[in-house]
């Protein structure tokens, strides 16, 4: 791909440098992830991560208790099916 434009944008120094030591351990540098997120956005129409005011507490469970740990996915799925 053939990048023809530049993007500037300003950030905290501390957060500039604790992101790219995480995109250097995935071996990746800064524009290559910003290039990353900027697709993301236009395969999801948006941003592609949830925005909001309040936590997201809805778990879908209705109330239901959490169950294990579980040593395997066999006994997970038979606590799910109980």
């Amino acid at each position: 791909m053939i990048y023809d434009t530049d993007i500037t944008i300003r950030t905290d120094s501390a957060v500039k440098h604790e992101a790219a030591e995480i995109f250097d351990a995935l071996g990746i540098d800064a524009c290559t992830a910003v290039n990353m997120f900027l697709r993301q956005v236009i395969i999801h129409h948006g941003l592609p991560f949830r925005v909001a005011l309040e936590p997201d507490t809805d778990t879908g469970l209705d109330g239901e208790d959490f169950h294990g740990p579980f040593d395997s996915v066999e006994e997970l799925m038979a606590d799910l099916t109980e």
